[in-house]
């Protein structure tokens, strides 16, 4: 029970951050009957497969899904035929994450500038900083003398 609270907490933590926009999409009711009139034309069903669906609109709307792994995630984790997967992702691009694309590249350009980690010093393997040389100072062991 704590996970699941845990959880909803990451949720609205994340939530709280998003651009206005998004925040909108991810409870339209417009957008849950697009992804369902998209699923109706393309053969699925069962609402088991919508809501999966919708799940991963909704983690490529709150920045967890990139949008160029999305029709790659229908086709691995929904065992989808490559031709319909394209189809449902292109559709739903054109459709849901077009009319966004601006605050999703805010989204994404936030989290790769997060997780991108930069330095310009290397550390050994107890974690310690080793100096980089500046070029006059380091001296390649394989270079040969020219003649």
């Amino acid at each position: 029970m704590k996970n699941t609270s845990n959880s909803k907490d990451v949720f609205w933590k994340e939530y709280e951050k998003l651009p206005d926009a998004i925040k909108e999409a991810l409870f339209s009711e417009e957008n849950f009957r697009i992804v369902s009139d998209i699923c109706e034309l393309n053969g699925i069903t069962d609402d088991e497969s919508k809501s999966q669906l919708m799940k991963y609109v909704g983690k490529t709307l709150m920045g967890k899904l990139p949008i160029k792994d999305f029709f790659i995630t229908l086709e691995l984790e929904m065992d989808m035929e490559t031709k319909k997967a394209k189809a449902i992702s292109r559709e739903i691009d054109r459709k849901i994450f077009s009319g966004l694309r601006i605050a999703l590249n805010k989204i994404y350009s936030a989290s790769v500038a997060e997780n991108k980690i930069v330095s310009d010093n290397k550390k050994d393997k107890d974690g310690i900083e080793i100096p980089i040389p500046s070029k006059g100072e380091y001296k390649d062991p394989y270079k040969e003398p020219l003649i």
